[in-house]
């Protein structure tokens, strides 16, 4: 005789699954959430400072090719 808190086979694959969507439509919120994020915080930068961050991610990303260049 089981008990009544043990879940059949077929309750756990069912709840595996509803938790598994979950995880798929909390991971696109997340997703999109971030997307608005940097879209505020471009937007609170003026065209002098969007200029210099752009600037800057140039260098940054010259200098990781460089170095993963070096590493291999």
């Amino acid at each position: 005789m089981t008990s009544k808190t043990q879940m059949t086979k077929k309750q756990l694959i069912d709840a595996l699954s509803t938790a598994e969507q979950r995880i798929i439509d909390l991971e696109n919120a997340v997703e999109t959430l971030e997307a608005e994020k940097v879209h505020i915080g471009a937007k609170l930068l003026d065209e002098e400072q969007s200029n210099m961050v752009n600037i800057l991610k140039s260098k940054i990303e010259d200098l990781e090719k460089k170095q993963s260049i070096n590493d291999k």
